[in-house]
């Protein structure tokens, strides 16, 4: 499973709403690819709520019968795959209802695999997504003899609205996100979002627990 990634969030905001966690590069899967919201949770502002959210960067694949997949609507995946012992390649097939066929191993270890037969409907009721840590990050319309090719490098964001888990977004839109950069040797950020909406500089988790206990000392 590799390492876990953490962002927790002080929710400082001046109203209720949804922490949100998404990335932004959908067309290095594919050019007519969209990003889905990956994460949220609902959260009330207060001196002390906390939000945190926590991820591995575990990559597969999924589907979901979208209808015309576009931003406002829902992807909830139907079926998950998640490769095994390096069988980085599956087929999704289409015999009256779609189906994830024949996994096995791509020419490249690093990379991820997915074809789609030529059984699958020219105008496609279904749209394939790429997943991490078990929930969609980006989809695409299924399409027939489509072969996409999946190479991990996460750029990870977070913003604040109103989101749930599984919306198809426009990334362009998305209200001032915050990127949040993991340096290297470093799994844990923290942040806090103000009653402005402006973002605190993500930090370490371990240095703010440093400015924790000084506050507390002081206190």
């Amino acid at each position: 499973m590799g390492k876990t990634y953490s962002i927790t969030v002080n929710n400082r905001a001046s109203h209720s709403a949804f922490f949100m966690v998404f990335q932004n590069d959908p067309t290095s899967w594919s050019p007519n690819a969209l990003s889905l919201a990956w994460f949220a949770k609902y959260s009330n502002p207060s001196k002390t709520a906390r939000v945190k959210f926590e991820w591995s960067v575990e990559t597969g694949f999924s589907w979901a019968e979208t209808g015309e997949l576009r931003p406002g609507i829902q992807f909830s995946a139907t079926e998950l795959y998640i490769p095994e012992n390096g069988q980085n390649k599956i087929t999704l097939d289409y015999n009256g209802a779609y189906q994830f066929i024949d996994p096995t191993s791509g020419p490249d270890k690093d990379r991820y695999y997915l074809n789609e037969t030529k059984n699958i409907p020219l105008k496609s009721q279904a749209a394939v997504g790429v997943t991490m840590s078990g929930s969609t990050v980006y989809a695409v319309q299924a399409r027939p003899n489509q072969n996409l090719t999946f190479s991990p490098h996460p750029q990870y964001f977070i913003a604040y609205g109103d989101y749930q888990e599984g919306d198809v977004i426009d990334v362009s839109t998305v209200n001032n996100p915050l990127r949040l950069d993991y340096p290297t040797g470093v799994y844990s950020l923290t942040t806090t979002l103000n009653i402005d909406g402006s973002w605190d500089a993500p930090d370490t988790l371990a240095h703010s627990n440093r400015k924790l206990l000084q506050l507390l000392e002081a206190a």
